[in-house]
């Protein structure tokens, strides 16, 4: 697999979880740049490291880039909790 498939996965990993955590504003240029970056180099990493054939591969990709992004989702997100004032 070329570097242009490790982006497009990136990309499309970043597009799913752009949708399932509602990313608006910077977030959504951090977001891609996480997944894209994650998925570049878990791509070449376990290229280089093991002989795998493309299915493995493209689950090594997939997980590249939604570690960063779920990580950095975790740490950062603003709080969704919404306080109902009783009195």
């Amino acid at each position: 697999m070329s570097v242009i498939v490790f982006i497009l996965l990136g990309v499309a990993v970043w597009a799913f979880t752009h949708r399932l955590f509602n990313s608006t504003g910077v977030d959504v240029a951090v977001e891609l740049c996480l997944g894209v970056t994650g998925a570049i180099i878990a791509g070449v990493l376990f290229h280089q490291l093991a002989a795998a054939d493309a299915s493995e591969l493209t689950i090594v990709v997939i997980a590249g880039a939604a570690v960063p992004l779920t990580a950095y989702r975790t740490v950062f997100r603003e709080p969704t909790s919404r306080r109902h004032d009783l009195g």
